[in-house]
């Protein structure tokens, strides 16, 4: 009788991936409440600095923020600092302006919206406007990347402020990533606008698919995961300079 010994398949490592969601309200068009003149993006520098992240996932920012004609914004060469330029890759895409027929723009005249910045390899971007909108002159956006090679996807939105919205908003984008291009482990960052509230309507909950965690920083700001993404820790640290925290979380991948 042969016998034959056939080695099980060795277990995928796995390595530490950070991630840091920050809202930075730097458009310039909320003065009363919470633009603070360029000095949310310096703190977010500050944060990228202090938890060196394999992703960053920001909201309510401008074009220069992460990157320019010349080369790297602030939030840009902070990442670059920690892993060099030909290791960081960064995706942006604005909101659309309802009212002038074009994107977005902050007061400086820079296209004003969303982005990902991430060290690993990078590849194929996908990015849209959500079909559900509200009354208001701003159609949000969503954009996602592959960030690690036939494994993960990354994303960040940030969804309408009037809830019903934002809660159709968030399905469609859940939908969205049922889709083939999306990788096995998938992670979504951004402001949902929407709260963690058992029980009653527009709980953020209600739009955790199968097969999916979420963690969040306790208000609007919320991190979905697929379940094969191991969840480690994660922490609430205010901002200055901004009106939201930041929301930092540690997986593994």
């Amino acid at each position: 009788m042969l016998l034959l010994s056939i080695p099980a398949a060795p277990a995928r490592a796995t390595t530490t991936f950070v991630v840091l969601q920050m809202n930075l309200c730097n458009s310039g068009l909320a003065k009363a409440s919470c633009y603070t003149f360029g000095r949310a993006v310096d703190e977010a520098v500050q944060k990228i600095h202090r938890y060196p992240p394999e992703l960053v996932t920001l909201q309510e920012v401008c074009h220069d923020d992460v990157y320019t004609p010349g080369g790297w914004g602030k939030l840009g060469r902070a990442m670059a600092d920690l892993y060099g330029s030909a290791h960081v890759y960064a995706d942006f895409v604005p909101a659309f302006n309802r009212d002038t027929g074009s994107s977005y723009r902050c007061v400086n005249g820079q296209l004003f919206g969303v982005a990902l910045l991430f060290h690993y390899t990078g590849g194929p971007v996908h990015r849209g406007w959500y079909a559900s909108q509200d009354a208001s002159e701003e159609v949000r956006a969503w954009t996602c990347a592959t960030v690690v090679k036939g494994r993960l996807t990354a994303c960040t939105t940030h969804l309408s402020t009037n809830p019903d919205v934002a809660l159709r908003q968030c399905h469609e984008l859940m939908s969205i990533l049922a889709g083939s291009w999306a990788l096995p482990e998938v992670i979504v960052a951004g402001d949902v606008n929407l709260r963690y509230a058992p029980g009653r309507p527009h709980n953020v909950q209600d739009c955790v698919p199968t097969g999916y965690d979420r963690r969040g920083d306790n208000e609007l700001q919320h991190v979905f995961f697929t379940r094969n993404v191991q969840w480690v820790r994660g922490r609430i640290e205010p901002m200055r300079w901004t009106d939201h925290p930041l929301l930092y979380e540690r997986f593994r991948v």
